[in-house]
């Protein structure tokens, strides 16, 4: 019979962690077993949902799209993911908008909404935005060939790498000045003596 006891605990226990792990923090353990040791540890876990909830932890992949609806605060911590996100992925293909709002649990317009209301943007100018502003700092602080920054920013091709830099900053990524390789910098020491 303690052998039954002692399993059951541990399916309890374990249910517990897929619910946590799957952004459910409404279930609880009950702590009123005649197990000392289990009782401490189902409130350790139920503490730590607590927790969670009160952080407004939100599983990133859960359909949150009725909490975006009802709460700002729901709605900023999604945009804050999506930002989060594009940053990470610069140098991917652009998913389209409905995948993103897809892997994050709401529908497109929903996010675009939200989106532009907390970021005062469009997504794809966001996307864009940061793709340039990484080229940018490439360029100033590398000696990496511009291909290879448009390439690295995310572009497929120079060509359009350099219309969408030069359309930004009103200059082409090549009249930038570029950061000197220690190498050259120390021909042109010696040059210069």
């Amino acid at each position: 019979m303690q052998n039954n006891e002692n399993q059951q605990q541990i399916k309890t226990i374990y249910r517990m962690l897929l619910e946590l792990a799957s952004g459910n923090l409404a279930f609880r353990l009950p702590t009123n077993s005649p197990d000392a040791p289990f009782n401490e540890l189902a409130k350790q876990l139920n503490d730590i949902a607590d927790e969670m909830e009160r952080l407004g932890y939100a599983y990133p992949y859960a359909n949150t799209k009725s909490s975006i609806e009802q709460t700002g605060e729901t709605a900023a911590i999604v945009v804050q993911k999506v930002q989060d996100y594009i940053l990470n992925h610069l140098e991917e293909p652009f998913p389209t908008t409905k995948e993103i709002a897809a892997m994050f649990g709401t529908n497109e317009f929903t996010l675009k909404d939200h989106f532009r209301r907390f970021l005062k943007t469009s997504i794809y100018q966001f996307y864009n935005e940061e793709r340039l502003k990484k080229a940018h700092q490439l360029i100033l602080k590398t000696n990496l060939p511009l291909k290879e920054i448009a390439f690295t920013s995310g572009f497929n091709d120079y060509i359009s790498f350099y219309k969408a830099f030069k359309k930004r900053f009103d200059y082409a990524p090549s009249a930038m000045p570029r950061k000197l390789s220690e190498d050259s910098s120390a021909s042109e020491n010696v040059e210069n003596q």
